[in-house]
């Protein structure tokens, strides 16, 4: 019984181990779209020009960044009537 109950702490452990280094191992970068969209994303794009900052170590970080870029404004309303 005292094996089975290490043998399933040491499996837990390995576990927990295993989800904290891909965890960690994660890069988030700044990118922008054909479209000229800016946001953040977990994989590096595969063409190097859509990049504009990164990789952040992160996803606060990256957002921070889209922020302060000043890409993360809200749209501007236009008016229903006039011209």
């Amino acid at each position: 019984m005292r094996r089975l109950l290490k043998s399933l702490v040491v499996a837990a452990a390995l576990l927990a181990f295993a989800f904290s280094t891909v965890a960690v191992a994660a890069e988030f970068y700044v990118v922008k779209d054909a479209a000229g969209k800016v946001s953040v994303t977990d994989q590096k794009p595969a063409d190097a020009k859509s990049v504009v900052k990164g990789p952040f170590p992160t996803k606060e970080d990256a957002e921070k960044e889209l922020k302060a870029q000043g890409a993360a404004k809200k749209p501007v309303k236009l008016p229903t009537q006039g011209c």
